[in-house]
């Protein structure tokens, strides 16, 4: 008799998932709303049965999502740049003098680019509209 030691991991896995979802979710009833231990416990269970039910089947990946915690620091990191203070960024987040101006200058980028329209944006929508058809006086 062979038992698929892949298939029993994820079931495994999947029980860890789900009690330490719902462990966490009543802990933070308890703490943060004020609700008995109890009636917390039964949220909790209720929302990690409600995840089995209604998700079971899929494969789920959590990414580490590393962007969006560089993203966070980077953008702070612009936002408290000052004339002066690389030197005292590049110490607080154990970054390099020259790092800390190349973030400031790609956010830099980010934010005009997001700020400000490029010069042909409007030539490409009058276009799309009168390729498809669908300008004003159609």
């Amino acid at each position: 008799m062979s038992t698929d030691h892949s298939d029993n991991q994820s079931t495994i896995r999947r029980h860890h998932l789900l009690a330490d979802m719902a462990e966490k979710a009543a802990l933070h009833l308890i703490k943060v709303h004020g609700l008995d231990k109890e009636k917390a416990c039964d949220v909790g269970n209720e929302l990690a049965d409600f995840l089995a039910k209604n998700w079971r089947g899929q494969h789920i990946y959590f990414n580490a999502d590393t962007q969006f915690y560089l993203s966070k620091r980077d953008h702070e990191i612009y936002q408290r740049m000052e004339r002066g203070n690389a030197y005292e960024l590049a110490k607080e987040f154990d970054l390099s003098y020259v790092r800390i101006y190349q973030i400031y200058k790609r956010v830099l980028a980010e934010m005009r680019a997001r700020n400000q329209p490029g010069l042909f944006e409007e030539v490409h929508l009058v276009e799309a509209k009168l390729s498809t058809g669908s300008g004003e006086g159609n």
